[in-house]
């Protein structure tokens, strides 16, 4: 499979990884983009974030950088503790889901886990306790 340029492509990838192993991570539901609704919690969304490209050589060739946004959604907050350890807990068991297929099935060259962080969303009118992870994947391909 040839690298990608394209972030749709990369965010579809890691959607379909983590998608996966919903059931070995305790996951309940997952969406494509970011939701201001959640039906359940656990809830993972997946969503394309920046892309960046940069000459690569004297050629036409590009190194492309893709962010990729992993929200995850635990649930409402009951017990401050307990719900940042089960979110965190959560999150920390995604990241080796995607590093285990750190190419994301040949289309980048390589894909990490560059932040991880958990807070306090507010979601429907409700805190929640989650994580953003940020993803970084990146490619080189040539320009038409």
């Amino acid at each position: 499979m040839p690298l990608t340029s394209s972030a749709e492509v990369v965010a579809t990838a890691i959607f379909s990884i983590i998608q996966a192993q919903v059931i070995p991570l305790g996951v309940n539901v997952m969406y494509y983009g970011d939701q201001t609704i959640l039906d359940k919690t656990p809830a993972v969304c997946v969503s394309p974030g920046n892309k960046t490209r940069e000459w690569e050589g004297a050629s036409l060739g590009t190194r492309n950088v893709f962010e990729t946004y992993v929200y995850v959604y635990y649930g409402k907050i009951q017990d401050v503790q307990v719900n940042l350890h089960a979110a965190q807990t959560l999150a920390d068991a995604i990241e080796p889901v995607v590093h285990a297929n750190i190419t994301l099935g040949g289309i980048v060259i390589g894909t990490l886990c560059t932040q991880n962080e958990p807070g306090v969303i507010n979601k429907m009118g409700s805190l929640l306790m989650g994580n953003r992870m940020t993803f970084e994947s990146f490619s080189k391909t040539r320009l038409p």
